[in-house]
This record gives structure tokens, sequence and C-alpha cells, in this order.
């Protein structure tokens, strides 16, 4: 074929694959003739043609080639690793919510007689029934040195709490955050109320209730100066008080599933009858009821149910659906438990706080 007869966009097409095998795209002249259909001797005649043409001034040269511009990496770990790591930041979550389950609380010298606090609801705040609930502190830290002292020091020797959760009211953003325009109280000052309760009381577990979840950042906040590592955990926890000769299994959660007009202990019962690991004892509260039952069962295990009333009086929304507004009784449950004895003996309950105190120190003393 004669040169004259190439027009220049042929040409410089030739010129442009000569450019694009030196750069990778083709292997070789022989590829990149396959690929446009042409003999690979018409290709090179052309790439041939074309550098005479140039030679001779009757076509310029081809545009210099595109700058390189610079390769960064990818800005994350490979997709694998990241599987990698999630897979091993669930499994050890998984690990974490397993070893929750039926915890253990350890009494590993002797079958001491222990006295058990289920605090109702706080709602630390202005409808906090605060004389209430700092008498029953003042029992806790033993303030009229009535009791002997825990080793150290600060507390009623033998007697723990556990908080069933709704320390303060934390209203959430929304229709409910109305609520704080009626209340002389900050989120600041709720947190100031939170920190003094954890530091008040005997804690050996401590749950979150759906007010203290409002705001995520309360819960946090708790789990953050809990300097004494006790258990805080979202609604429920189930544990296991230890004695050398025996145990107590407990199954407290913020609330029970389940309702009933004529039974306030429904939602516990319900606990009892249709759950597998038969707890000795069952609490509640959020209800802002108080109310107890002990029960044998068939197999002869004595089981006691109870909901703590708490501490939140002069509630505006009990007033408008007509619920009662109960007296301090049961505001918390003081249980005396000692492992050793048999039947309801195991577990005696106290609706009054210093009735329970004074029957534990002389259990404890015999």
């Amino acid at each position: 074929m004669a040169a004259q007869s190439l027009d220049s966009d042929t040409l410089r097409e030739a010129l442009e694959i000569e450019q694009q095998i030196e750069q990778g795209v083709y292997k070789n002249l022989t590829e990149a003739a396959r690929e446009l259909g042409l003999a690979r001797s018409t290709l090179a005649h052309r790439i041939e043609t074309a550098h005479l043409q140039i030679h001779k001034g009757n076509m310029e040269e081809p545009s210099s080639e595109p700058p390189i511009l610079p390769e960064f990496g990818d800005k994350d770990i490979d997709v694998e690793e990241i599987i990698d790591h999630m897979q091993s930041r669930f499994q050890k979550r998984q690990a974490h919510e397993a070893a929750k389950k039926w915890f253990e609380i350890k009494f590993p010298k002797k079958d001491e007689v222990i006295g058990l606090v289920a605090m109702g609801d706080p709602h630390l705040g202005p409808s906090c029934d605060f004389s209430t609930l700092r008498s029953h502190i003042d029992i806790f830290q033993n303030k009229k040195k009535k009791y002997k002292f825990s080793k150290d020091g600060r507390f009623t020797d033998g007697l723990y709490c556990l908080n069933l959760g709704d320390v303060v009211d934390n209203w959430p953003w929304g229709r409910l955050a109305a609520l704080y325009a009626e209340e002389d109280i900050s989120r600041p000052t709720e947190r100031k109320l939170g920190k003094w309760l954890l530091e008040s009381c005997p804690w050996i577990v401590w749950l979150h209730g759906n007010h203290d979840m409002f705001h995520g950042e309360f819960t946090t906040y708790l789990e953050s100066i809990n300097c004494k590592k006790i258990p805080m955990m979202d609604w429920q926890a189930k544990f296991k008080l230890v004695f050398p000769s025996g145990e107590i299994r407990i199954d407290a959660k913020h609330d029970q599933k389940g309702h009933s007009q004529f039974n306030p202990v429904h939602g516990l019962k319900k606990t009892i009858l249709w759950g597998q690991e038969q707890p000795d004892l069952v609490l509640a509260g959020h209800k802002h009821i108080s109310s107890l039952a002990q029960e044998e069962l068939e197999n002869g295990k004595c089981v006691t149910m109870a909901r703590a009333r708490g501490y939140k009086h002069l509630d505006s929304y009990a007033l408008r659906y007509q619920f009662a507004e109960s007296s301090a009784w049961g505001s918390s449950w003081l249980f005396v438990i000692d492992v050793t004895a048999e039947g309801p003996m195991k577990i005696v309950p106290f609706g009054d706080i210093e009735e329970g105190a004074d029957y534990l120190a002389w259990k404890r003393s015999r």
C-alpha cells in the first residue's frame, strides 16, 4: 500500500497503538494487530509510514504522554482484615454476654447471713422522696452506729445493695423533654445526684432502667466513674450469691415481662412458671408499686417474688391515669438471706428497712 494513500488519522492511530504497546496495554505488536483486526505486517507498515511522514515534516509528532498521577493506596485496611477484626470483636462481645449470665458473687469464707437491699426506682429529682431515701441510706451507712461496721468502716456489716434502675428521670428529646420545663433540675444536676447515689451505698449489682437509658450519655457517665467495678447492666441481671455450702439464684430486672391488673407480681410469677432456671429470688421495680409473694413450688423449692415501689411520689402521670399513690412502705426491700436455712426462712423479706436491718444484726450475732 502506498504511503500517500494512508490518511493522517490512520497514521496517527497507528502511532497511538505504538504508544499503548510501550505502556503495556498490549503485550506486543502481534497482539495489538489481532485486537484491531489487522495483519501484523499492515500495522507495522502503518507505524513505519507514520514515522517516515514525521521525518519528512508532513506530520507532527504525537502529543506528549499524559502526566503520571500519584497513587495514594487504599485509605483503609483490606476488607478481609476488616471482617477478621469484626469477627474477633463479635466473639469478644459474645463471650462477655455469656459471662454475665448467672455470674457469681462469692462469699468464700463461711456461710454468713447477709442482707440484700433491692432498691426501687430512686428517680432522684423534684419528685423523689428524699426523706425516706436518706433514712434508708443512713441505715446502710450505719449513721446511728446501731450496728457493726463493715471492714472498710463505711457501711453496716453484712448489708449489700442492688439497684433496680431509673436513678433519675433523664427525659429524652422530643415530647417528654418538655417535662424538664416543669422541673427545677438540669442534666448536670442529675449527673451529680447519680454520682452521690453511686458513692452512698454498698452496691454489688446496678441495673440501668429505661429512664437511665433515655439518653445513653447518662449510663456512659455512670460506668465511667464506676471505680469499684460494680457490675452495671442494662435492664437485667441474673446472678448467684455463692456460699461454701450453697447458693442463692437471683433474677433481677427493671421489670419482669407480663402484666395483670389483678396481680401485681404477675410478671414475676411468669418468670417462675415459664423459665427453666428457677431462681430463688425474683425482683422488679419500674411500676412504682410494692408487692410481695412467696410460694413453694411442686419440687419443694420456696421462691420469693418482690416488686419495689421506689421513691417517686407526686407523679402527674400516675394521677392522670388513676394509678394508686401508695405509701413509702416497700420503697425498697431488704432480704435477710441465710443459705443454711430451710424453706421460706432462707430468704426473709422486710418492707421496713430498719426492721430488716435489726433482724439482720440479730441473725449475724447468733
